[in-house]
């Protein structure tokens, strides 16, 4: 029966309890998280109001791999959305890691360049590179996939290398390290009072499959789990290294297993009342965690006040088209209204592009940006993301134009001057009517 799943839908093979490797030699290890370009959704407008933040989160999976690698090893972590990384950072390593998205794509080849003039050995690991690995081919490693034997291969060939090999060398993990077994990131390397938020991960993986979503080929269809010890030795080491306020759990969709968060609230509740409720809580989750009345309510008393939900569209045809059945289990207004009253600040972000977009979409929008009352929403122009049903789609119907100069990488069914258009007045439309107010 497996044979016949695609690689997402298997379930996560055990650990076979590996001995992980152990290293002969000393190696400096130069971590860099490159900087994002400006945009509303890092929320840079808002640093001058919050002290000394100068960044919006830390960055989970480059601090993770920090923690993992050998204890003997000197490491050192940069975020240059904070510091630059200067020459005399570059000289004292022997190996320089970068992780990042396709957003911060230019950067992350930036940083490898200047890594190769001072002959340092260069690795890159993450979403982007896992998505899309020939978007890098000047690196000397690449380690593709998430955290596990993947990583100890790539661990096992830095103790034995000194020089940058003749060519690239791809790690691939085909089995992944169990959550259970994730250390603690390296918080210890950050000041998170720098930070507009402090992140944590429960879970990996959504069991949903919306057409324009990469989480499932990346991450898996079956979500897998840390304990909810190991997520309370997580706060308490973020306390250590400050407080930011908040803390956002990372995880694709955190009710993906709604179980097991029924099993982690309870924990999360006593540790917000044994610490005097430190900070509050966010997340992502599926607009139908409206309909978890006893989950909600563990979610209130734990302190959860803003949730982030992929509304995408008010438009029924265009869900189930995208399949997005889910945000279509009840009315999208009676969802928010419910979160709402459980003391929850919905965010959301809205798509336009959609082969089922008609000249009518932006005014069915804009009338739901007002009835829904939705604080902070972003409103983007679709893009097609590599390893995707949606990519996979385009290109059978020749519709993906690969111009780097454009917004968006789809040949609408509508004119794209038509779509932009209707973004530029939604947005106009909508930034004006906040100004307003009530």
């Amino acid at each position: 029966m497996d044979d016949d799943l695609k690689d997402f839908d298997k379930p996560v093979p055990k650990s076979t309890g590996r001995t992980r490797y152990t290293p002969r030699h000393h190696r400096r290890i130069l971590c860099i998280f490159p900087k994002y370009s400006r945009s509303f959704g890092t929320f840079h407008h808002a640093y001058p109001l919050m002290g000394k933040v100068q960044a919006f989160m830390p960055p989970q999976g480059i601090l993770l791999v920090a923690a993992y690698l050998p204890q003997a090893w000197e490491v050192r972590f940069i975020d240059e959305n904070i510091t630059p990384t200067t020459h005399a950072d570059y000289q004292w390593a022997d190996v320089v890691i970068v992780s990042g998205m396709h957003i911060q794509r230019s950067q992350i080849n930036q940083i490898n360049e200047l890594a190769h003039r001072w002959q340092k050995i260069t690795v890159i690991g993450g979403p982007s590179v896992s998505g899309c690995p020939e978007y890098y081919p000047e690196f000397d490693l690449l380690h593709l996939g998430e955290l596990g034997d993947a990583t100890d291969q790539m661990i096992q060939y830095l103790d034995e290398h000194t020089e940058r090999p003749v060519a690239q060398i791809r790690f691939e993990t085909k089995e992944r390290l169990p959550l259970t077994e994730f250390p603690v990131p390296a918080y210890h390397l950050v000041n998170l009072n720098q930070y507009f938020l402090a992140n944590v991960q429960f879970s990996s993986g959504c069991p949903y499959r919306c057409e324009f979503c990469d989480i499932p080929e990346l991450y898996g269809r079956s979500p897998r789990l840390k304990t909810p010890e190991q997520v309370l030795s997580e706060l308490d080491a973020m306390l250590r290294s400050g407080n930011p306020g908040a803390v956002y759990f990372v995880d694709d969709n955190f009710v993906g297993n709604r179980r097991a968060v029924m099993e982690l609230l309870p924990h999360l509740i006593d540790w917000q009342k044994r610490n005097g409720y430190p900070v509050q809580f966010a997340c992502e989750a599926t607009l139908n965690l409206a309909q978890s009345p006893k989950l909600l309510e563990m979610m209130r008393e734990a302190y959860f006040c803003t949730v982030f939900c992929g509304i995408e569209t008010p438009e029924p045809e265009a869900l189930h088209a995208i399949a997005k059945d889910q945000n279509l289990s009840m009315p999208i207004l009676n969802a928010i209204q419910v979160l709402n009253s459980y003391g929850m600040e919905v965010v959301s972000g809205i798509i336009i592009g959609f082969d089922t977009d008609t000249p009518q979409t932006a005014d069915r929008i804009l009338e739901f940006i007002r009835q829904s009352q939705i604080p902070m929403l972003t409103i983007n122009l679709l893009h097609a993301l590599p390893r995707t049903p949606l990519w996979r789609r385009l290109e059978q119907e020749g519709r993906l134009v690969l111009d780097e100069n454009r917004e968006s990488k789809i040949q609408c069914v509508l004119r794209c001057e038509q779509g932009s258009e209707m973004w530029s007045r939604c947005m106009a439309q909508a930034r004006a009517a906040r100004a307003a107010g009530p």
